[in-house]
């Protein structure tokens, strides 16, 4: 009971520790407003109205360095301070903050003037060929200076609205305007009556064409009615377009290189209720509202009418969007519906599947052993969107081979920023099975009895880098005591390391698309009585690739795993932590734990052709399989004869985005095995 003891008591701490974040949490952030009845809003004045707009009898104060763009500071006869901005971002700047403000946004006070006369202007740095001798400046944007000494900038990959439908909107209206310079610096979030008021304070790189620095514009009619819109829609999100990934040569500039193509993800994977949502916000306006934008702007008429056109088009096909397909009970987990599914990365990779049974904090589950253990199933209980910060689980599992599994976890979605995730976690495992053996050249039909039971405490900090890029430590102590027919063990060990996770599937329609690639460097050492027996470093590379073949209906999935492991001088390796091959996962044809050693190398793949189709989630699929794979500890036992292979094929029902059940058979080198499991491959 002492491992228990110990698991409860660490949840009590972290209990105790909450109060700090959920004081933080409660802090309202602002990024919306209700605007009302959109279509009286008067999109010539803008924002700031009538009684707002700048004067006539300006008095030069400064120029400002900052920005591509000349501008300066300048004081009006009411006393106001405006900044001035010159060039080619001055048209599309207004009509872009006028057309935000009209969706519900935050933006400048932002005002068009042909030109202005400036009392004791300077000779300018830059833009001086706006100003002519007696201090006239032509083609000017004027915006209100409203500086708060406790505003920030806010980034678009790391806020604290991520996965709102106000930030998703946020993100449609960039595609919207074509904005292509969506820096964190373009941005601010400001302090307003005790709410973070989050804003775009920049919009000039907007109403152009996207692209490299070679193509890109600003403020250029015909460039943006030719510009691509909707890139893509699925049954559930929809990508826009937004080009600005740099020329290739200029790879060198890995950090703008960067940065720029990181940009093109902004406006990818955006829920299509909040797309149709903003888009239904728009559709309010009328043509004249809209072309009112530009003529604020101080287009031409002709540019007027081809700037109203299209954006009265781009609305159109927000607006037309189809509604998102409804997703099975079993795809998801919604706020309040249960147990959400677990993937987890380290120590071992793992998917546990939830299944919803109707009550918010309370689940079933299935997987949660390695092959061989069975298939698992059991509940779950959760303290899912109750407690602030962190969500507490409680799980127990058996399978059909009668091994146990129970586990506590306290997981904490947000450490910091909404990128960084901790998970804490208790586990105690009991299983059974038999293996044929440890080497080559046992009796194939011979069994051996093994059985473990371990109790470990495992803890992971992640980083999302991107969307699809992670990054984290981990580590792991465990106790384990095993039984090799009648010869006991007992070891206990400490495991940390470092992981990096790359992952583009898509499950959302048909067969799944993408890849996925996972790098793992670790370090074992023994601790107590096994300090000096125990001791290696571990390195795996595990690379998935799902490919469509024409269409998402045929697809091959290919797979390559290395692992290798590497006893430290004087140390060994347990024979239960060895690299091994055979069953479903580890070469199918071959039985499970039939060959053991230090390094693994296997190479899998799989057709897949689905034959009915009954949603674009759903569906019947045939496929057939090759694997091969070998394991090895000196390299002279690395040869083109111990390679162990199976050839085979069968059948999967898709139910969800996360589960199906299959059932497949294989041919290896000693008969043909048949595996059951609820899994969409690999």
């Amino acid at each position: 009971m002492q491992p228990w003891r110990n698991a409860v008591s660490a949840m009590a701490v972290v209990l105790l520790t909450m109060p700090a974040g959920a004081q933080d949490a409660a802090r309202p952030d602002v990024i919306w407003y209700d605007r009302g009845d959109a279509a009286v809003l008067n999109l010539l004045e803008g924002p700031g109205g009538r009684d707002r707009e700048p004067g006539t009898d300006f008095r030069f104060l400064k120029e400002s360095a900052g920005g591509t763009s000349p501008k300066f500071e300048v004081e009006d006869e009411n006393g106001v301070t405006w900044k001035v901005k010159v060039g080619d971002e001055v048209h599309g700047e207004t009509a872009a903050a006028r057309l935000l403000w009209a969706a519900g946004y935050v933006v400048d006070e932002d005002y068009f003037r042909p030109q202005i006369r400036v009392r004791g202007m300077k000779t300018l740095k830059r833009g001086q060929q706006f100003v002519s001798a007696d201090g006239l400046v032509t083609g000017v944007r004027l915006e209100r200076n409203t500086s708060n000494a406790g505003s920030s900038s806010w980034s678009w990959y790391d806020n604290p609205l991520l996965g709102t439908r106000e930030f998703n909107g946020l993100r449609v209206m960039m595609a919207l305007v074509n904005n292509w310079d969506l820096k964190a610096v373009n941005n601010s979030a400001a302090d307003a009556a005790g709410s973070h008021v989050y804003s775009i304070t920049d919009l000039g790189s907007s109403f152009g064409r996207t692209g490299d620095a070679l193509r890109r514009s600003k403020s250029v009619a015909t460039e943006y009615a030719e510009s691509r819109f909707i890139d893509e829609v699925t049954s559930t999100h929809v990508d826009f377009v937004l080009h600005s990934r740099p020329f290739f040569p200029t790879v060198v500039n890995i950090k703008n290189y960067r940065f720029r193509t990181r940009m093109e993800g902004i406006v990818k994977e955006i829920p299509l209720a909040d797309a149709r949502w903003i888009g239904g916000r728009l559709s309010q306006l009328t043509s004249t509202q809209i072309g009112d934008c530009f003529r604020a702007g101080g287009f031409a008429p002709a540019d007027v009418a081809l700037y109203t056109q299209t954006v009265m088009r781009r609305i159109a096909a927000l607006r037309d969007l189809p509604a998102p397909l409804e997703r099975p009970a079993a795809e998801a987990a919604p706020a309040g519906a249960g147990p959400a599914t677990t993937t987890r990365l380290v120590p071992t990779r793992e998917t546990l599947i939830a299944i919803p049974v109707g009550m918010p904090h309370a689940g079933a589950v299935v997987g949660g052993f390695e092959q061989g253990g069975g298939i698992g199933f059991g509940g779950q209980l959760t303290t899912a969107h109750v407690l602030p910060a962190v969500e507490l689980r409680a799980m127990a599992l058996t399978s059909t081979h009668k091994a146990q599994r129970y586990e506590l976890d306290a997981a904490f979605p947000h450490v910091g920023s909404r990128r960084t995730h901790a998970d804490i976690w208790f586990t105690y495992l009991q299983r059974a099975t038999d293996f044929h053996s440890l080497g080559e050249e046992s009796f194939p039909d011979r069994d051996t009895q093994f059985s473990i039971e371990r109790r470990s405490y495992q803890g992971s900090l992640s980083r999302d880098l991107t969307d699809r890029l992670q990054t984290g430590i981990y580590a792991q102590a465990r106790n384990t005591r095993s039984v090799l027919e009648e010869s006991a063990t007992r070891s206990t060990i400490l495991l940390y390391g470092v992981f990096l996770s790359f992952d583009t599937r898509d499950n959302s329609r048909g067969l799944t698309s993408g890849i996925n690639l996972l790098g793992r460097i670790a370090t074992a050492d023994g601790l107590g009585a096994a300090s000096g027996r125990y001791g290696w470093t571990e390195t795996e590379g595990d690379a998935r690739g799902y490919i469509p073949l024409g269409s998402r209906r045929t697809s091959l999935l290919v797979r390559s795993l290395a692992q290798f492991k590497s006893p430290r001088h004087g140390s060994e390796i347990p024979f239960y932590d060895l690299s091994w091959l055979g069953g479903r996962m580890f070469v199918r044809g071959t039985p499970s734990y039939r060959v053991r050693g230090n390094n693994l190398l296997l190479l899998a793949s799989e057709l897949q052709r689905t034959v009915v189709s009954l949603t674009p989630v759903r569906g019947v699929d045939l496929f057939a399989s090759a694997d091969t794979g070998q394991t090895w500890t000196d390299r002279r036992e690395f040869t083109r004869s111990r390679w162990r292979s199976g050839l085979g094929g069968g059948v999967q029902y898709r139910h969800s985005q996360t589960m199906a059940v299959r059932v497949e058979m294989s041919h290896g080198v000693e008969g043909i095995r048949s595996y059951a499991s609820l899994s969409r491959g690999f």
